[in-house]
């Protein structure tokens, strides 16, 4: 089967894995399976919704990462008084625990320090989880694991924080993935897998190719 359309750079912002697929490949490609099983309960915070807050924050993907967590975990769980805080409140209050635990430094972004230790990654949504009530969580962690292990931890109900590596477009960051995609290819070629995440920069679903995440680590969250 021939390629029908010119191959383009990557490097960009996937919004649609299908388009993406076709793209990359140069084929027309088609939708394979979509699996979200936290459904309604995701949420998209941005760095942007807590650039200021009393101060000026930097390097905050990490605590934005971990507050999407906690709002779709409370969601999840039907926590009504944690639906009535402000996420701005829940933001400032894992902020605190990040510079309690030495995990998190608010430094500017023009100083190569800062933000989140992936390292202590895991203690840290541990000890934000523990704050809000949510001991009934389960979590593992990986500092380097396969897209097809990552997508497999989705399929079985976690959400998973992860930390990514020199990525070709959002470079050093932390994200929240909580949806796995597969899109089919024409001809005799491999499907290709997408996660969905809440990358912290738009207040919507993206997408990440499996081939973009083979420097990645993460920290999976399952009820």
């Amino acid at each position: 089967m021939e390629k029908i359309f010119p191959r383009r750079a990557a490097g960009k912002a996937v919004d649609d894995p299908v388009l993406h697929s076709r793209d990359k490949t140069g084929y027309e490609c088609s939708l394979l399976r979509d699996e979200s099983p936290w459904g309604d309960n995701e949420t998209f915070y941005t760095t942007r919704d807590f650039d200021r807050l009393g101060q000026k924050y930097h390097k905050h993907c990490g605590p934005t990462a971990i507050t999407n967590i906690i709002c779709s975990v409370a969601r999840r769980c039907s926590r009504a008084d944690l639906l009535k805080m402000p996420r701005e409140e829940i933001f400032r209050k894992v902020v605190a625990i990040g510079k309690k635990r030495a995990t998190y430094w608010n430094i500017r972004d023009d100083v190569p320090l800062g933000g989140t230790s992936y390292l202590l990654l895991m203690g840290y949504i541990h000890a934000c989880l523990h704050r809000f009530g949510m001991d009934s969580t389960r979590m593992t962690g990986r500092l380097a694991a396969t897209p097809r292990e990552m997508a497999d931890e989705i399929r079985r109900g976690s959400l998973l924080v992860l930390s990514l590596y020199h990525h070709r477009y959002y470079g050093n960051h932390i994200v929240v993935a909580c949806g796995a995609t597969e899109v089919s290819v024409p001809g005799n070629h491999a499907p290709r897998l997408y996660l969905k995440i809440a990358d912290g920069w738009v207040g919507r679903p993206r997408y990440i190719a499996a081939e973009d995440l083979r420097r990645a680590g993460y920290v999976a969250i399952r009820l």
